[in-house]
């Protein structure tokens, strides 16, 4: 009963962001805006899950590999994607379409080597494998050989920050 009710927040909580989003989307022209109003909805979203999260102890590894796999990258792609978006957007340069052209195609070389230097993880998780999810996906299970990003240390002992950011530029927001 507790768990199908945690879902069923969680899953509330989601449904909620992704129409915030799509409004914000629709609503807003200005790309900067909408990147900052994103960001600001996603980041509540977020605390809404961490702060249900707290009140839920995982049964099983596999409970928590499949939050951290499927469900919590749900949450930070939007996030990770918008971030993004802003980033890039704001320090666009003024000047000429060939200054912005090379300003954008320097971004775009940038997320390119990003996923070169991760192809492993990237295709381990496009692949959907599951034989490294208890070294990725479980808190507290750092292995040196397997870390891909050094957000990993930074971030609140969540599994694998690269993992969201391959979902992040492969959603359709």
């Amino acid at each position: 009963m507790i768990k199908s009710l945690m879902n069923e927040t969680i899953s509330k909580i989601l449904s909620n962001l992704e129409d915030q989003l799509k409004f914000i989307d629709l609503e807003q022209d200005d790309t900067i805006k909408c990147a900052e109003l994103s960001i600001d909805v996603s980041r509540k979203a977020l605390d809404k899950l961490k702060a249900t999260m707290l009140k839920h102890k995982f049964r099983s590894q596999g409970e928590e590999i499949i939050f951290f796999k499927k469900t919590k990258p749900k949450f930070l792609a939007p996030l990770i994607y918008h971030l993004k978006v802003y980033k890039i957007e704001s320090r666009k340069p003024n000047g000429s379409d060939k200054i912005r052209r090379k300003y954008l195609l320097n971004e775009l070389d940038k997320l390119k080597h990003y996923f070169d230097s991760n192809l492993d993880f990237y295709r381990y998780y496009r692949t959907q494998s599951n034989y490294l999810d208890h070294k990725y996906f479980l808190r507290g299970k750092y292995d040196i050989r397997l870390t891909v990003d050094s957000f990993f240390f930074e971030a609140d002992d969540t599994p694998k920050y690269v993992a969201l950011k391959f979902l992040s530029k492969n959603s359709e927001f």
